[in-house]
């Protein structure tokens, strides 16, 4: 059996916990540079904004309703998932994190009852030692879990806590088929063409026919339905690109201070790169105006290039990246939004030497640079701008991760 607990609004609900007087009231978290909107309370829900909608758009409703914005604080957020997870791990024997507030659990066959008096208590404890709300989902696949989940942050009637058995026909038949695990935006209108409308339809349909059609993901997402667990073997991704960019507040039009800010996003990059023990042979830049601009004003273009060998070396990228944003430049322009992608990545290991590049071993300077800056050391290549070019106006305190944040009670 499946446990799934996931976090209610989990980045609003961060906030809420230190900000006791903005429960119960409308509350928006905005992305890096106070863009869009990332994550939303209920009250805001309800009010219409969506996730992803620009700030400007529902900034006049949001206040006419006594609404609240603040900056994202992700140190806080990873903070507190980092104890709701060991929270989960001293309860659970096998608990695997699927995102920053998502878990999967694996769980034995004893009676549902006995788990769903034991997801209470897990919950409670979270609640009390946290500040956090979670819903639980729990089930014999992990869609019908997500499912499940989805249930019972939504009905009040199950107070948090929903199981539903392999057997759940009449869930099933509730259900639009673009509201399951898998299915997104892009394969639901497939299926509304071909007459599957709710999950009980896709459950019941044909699983030769569902190959034919969607491939062995619609046969596994058929099954998952009907009881049958067949996700767990399914292998780990390997990460294909490594993407870092920002929305700039302010449109920067001046090529240096763009170069600056690139060069920061490139450090960032490879830094992540390393980590991963990848190495990448091509270089991208994007560099785009606003979409909201006029069209006189409008400009949008990328740019990549092959790198002669795979690397992990900062500087090889950052002279790749310099050239590119020379090459997609246009003076005049009010530009919104600049980032780097390191894409056709390989292993470290797996890299071979050729006669134009016999050394493929990671560069000593870099992993030197790495560990300074783990260690908390503000090192970086010269090129990188000192001030960076986005702004977080309305974050909160780091009330969890630094000392002069700790709140006083009196």
């Amino acid at each position: 059996m499946y446990l799934l607990f996931d976090c209610n609004n989990f980045f609003a609900s961060c906030e809420q916990v230190f900000r006791p007087d903005w429960r119960h009231r409308p509350l928006v978290v905005l992305s890096n540079n106070d863009g869009c909107v990332v994550s939303r309370s209920q009250e805001a829900k309800q009010m219409g904004i969506a996730m992803g909608e620009p700030y400007f758009k529902c900034r006049e409703r949001l206040e006419q309703a006594g609404g609240i914005a603040c900056s994202a604080n992700f140190a806080l957020y990873s903070n507190l998932s980092d104890r709701i997870m060991q929270i989960l791990e001293e309860s659970l024997p096998e608990l695997h994190q699927y995102s920053i507030d998502e878990a999967f659990a694996i769980v034995s066959q004893r009676s549902h009852c006995d788990w769903l008096d034991e997801c209470r208590k897990i919950r409670h404890k979270i609640r009390r030692w946290t500040g956090i709300t979670v819903s639980v989902g729990l089930a014999p696949t992990k869609t019908l879990a997500k499912l499940a989940n989805e249930l019972a942050k939504k009905k009040p009637e199950y107070k948090g806590v929903l199981h539903l058995p392999a057997d759940c026909d009449s869930v099933l038949r509730r259900t639009p088929i673009e509201d399951i695990w898998g299915v997104g935006r892009r394969l639901a209108p497939r299926m509304h063409g071909l007459g599957i409308r709710t999950a009980a339809g896709l459950a019941a349909a044909s699983l030769d026919w569902l190959r034919q059609r969607f491939g062995v993901h619609g046969e596994r997402l058929a099954l998952e339905l009907r009881g049958v667990s067949c996700l767990e073997d399914e292998p780990v991704n390997t990460r294909s690109q490594v993407m870092v960019s920002r929305s700039l507040k302010e449109g920067i039009e001046d090529e240096t201070r763009l170069r600056e800010a690139l060069c920061g996003f490139v450090e960032k990059a490879a830094r992540i790169l390393r980590s991963e023990a990848l190495m990448a042979s091509q270089v991208y830049v994007v560099l785009r105006t606003s979409r909201y601009a006029e069209n006189s004003q409008l400009y949008a273009a990328q740019q990549g290039c092959l790198l002669p060998h795979p690397t992990d070396d900062t500087r090889l990228f950052v002279k790749a990246a310099t050239e590119l944003l020379k090459a997609l430049y246009r003076p005049g322009y009010p530009y919104r939004k600049i980032g780097v992608l390191l894409a056709d990545l390989q292993e470290t290991d797996s890299v071979q030497p050729t006669f134009d590049h016999p050394q493929v071993a990671p560069n000593p300077l870099m992993q030197v640079l790495d560990k300074l800056q783990r260690e908390g050391h503000q090192v970086h290549f010269a090129n990188k701008a000192t001030e960076p070019l986005w702004r977080c106006s309305q974050a909160s305190p780091c009330y969890t991760t630094r000392w002069a944040d700790i709140p006083e009670a009196w």
